[in-house]
């Protein structure tokens, strides 16, 4: 007897949900030890020769053992190459997220980008929702209900079930909810069907399997997505949650990049504003315009600064500085280096010496130029 030609979909399938190959093997062996049972159970029926009977049975136990030898034998080679086939695809997921995934230093099209990987592999419904006060990059708060911000949502189809909450939508996350279980606890999980929260409602479309992961980095909870299906018959398996584990984690590191990006850039322009002049001081000797234009954002806050300081006997000092380097040391050095040129500034002490070396008090941080009336002073 030849195993028939569904026994190789029948031996790929448990690889595709994730379950051990002894399995398989086991239902064989179940399956013919009752097939064998009730064959010899029909044998007295037939004959009542005991010496038939005993070579009937040998000969029934070895085809039916060398049979389910060779299917067992090639059982286990599909499974093994569904089971490969599978981790190929998984592994390829996640190598494709680690390219699409947090490319930018962008809260919202980081976990737009999650959203989107996540609906073309293995999700037909996406929602990714922050912390409000991680998407303006503060710490996570420690209250209860805490307040989420619904950042991103994919789906497969535009007649597909909509979510009742929309992006950029606050909603809170009630106690015990499976959004609030994952972010109190960190831990994913895995339900036959749609949470019951409100925040995870998606109309009258019957969602049959849902995941909640927990969005995490560095020891903190910064949100949560939600993956579910009701396009896809099957179930979400251990492996898809393994899976939306992995690129979540990814998300969730990118994430927290460009939330520590966001709160140190705003300190550091607001110190740099606060360090720089908001406005040029008075005096008579020359008339001044100045204007501050950074390079470019991409660089970030640097410690560029200007000055205009009023001097006696009718002078001013025009000061142009830099400072190598980007972010709150640069602007934070900027400032102690105005100070520095005020301070000698207002001693009256000259940029640099009488034989045209410069001053040890500015180094090189000041040239001294003579200034005709009426001329103009490009900076």
């Amino acid at each position: 007897m030849e195993p028939p030609p569904a026994d190789e979909d029948r031996a790929r399938r448990p690889a595709r949900h994730g379950a051990p190959v002894t399995a398989m093997l086991r239902a064989q062996r179940l399956g013919e030890g009752v097939v064998l049972d009730r064959f010899l159970a029909e044998l007295p029926r037939l004959t009542t020769d005991p010496k038939m009977i005993s070579a009937t049975s040998r000969r029934v136990l070895a085809i039916a053992t060398g049979y389910v030898d060779r299917a067992a034998e090639q059982g286990v080679l599909d499974y093994q190459k569904e089971w490969d086939r599978r981790l190929q695809w998984r592994l390829s997921v996640v190598n494709e997220a680690g390219l699409r995934i947090g490319a930018t230093l962008d809260i919202a099209r980081t976990v737009q980008e999650l959203a989107d990987l996540a609906t073309d592999h293995f999700a037909d419904l996406v929602t990714v929702d922050l912390i409000d006060s991680v998407v303006h990059g503060h710490d996570a708060p420690g209250t209860s209900p805490l307040v989420l911000r619904r950042i991103a949502q994919a789906s497969v189809a535009e007649d597909g079930p909509k979510p009742t909450v929309q992006v950029q939508e606050l909603h809170t996350c009630p106690d015990g909810s499976p959004s609030a279980r994952a972010l109190t606890s960190g831990q994913p999980s895995r339900y036959p069907a749609a949470p019951t929260d409100s925040a995870a409602a998606v109309g009258t479309h019957r969602v049959h399997s849902t995941l909640v992961v927990p969005l995490s980095a560095r020891g903190t909870t910064l949100g949560v997505a939600q993956f579910r299906r009701h396009r896809n018959p099957d179930l979400f398996e251990d492996e898809d949650l393994f899976l939306a584990q992995e690129i979540a984690a990814r998300a969730a590191v990118a994430v927290d990049n460009a939330r520590r990006y966001t709160h140190a850039h705003s300190t550091a322009v607001t110190l740099q504003r606060g360090l720089l002049p908001r406005r040029t001081a008075e005096q008579s000797a020359v008339d001044v315009a100045c204007r501050y234009l950074p390079a470019g954002a991409q660089a970030g806050v640097a410690g560029d600064w200007y000055d205009v300081i009023p001097l006696s006997g009718a002078r001013v000092a025009l000061v142009v500085g830099d400072v190598v380097g980007h972010g709150i040391h640069a602007a934070a050095t900027m400032g102690r280096l105005r100070t520095a040129v005020r301070t000698l500034a207002d001693i009256d002490l000259p940029p640099h010496g009488h034989s045209g070396e410069r001053h040890e008090g500015l180094g090189p941080l000041a040239r001294a130029r003579r200034v005709r009336p009426g001329q103009r002073i490009p900076l």
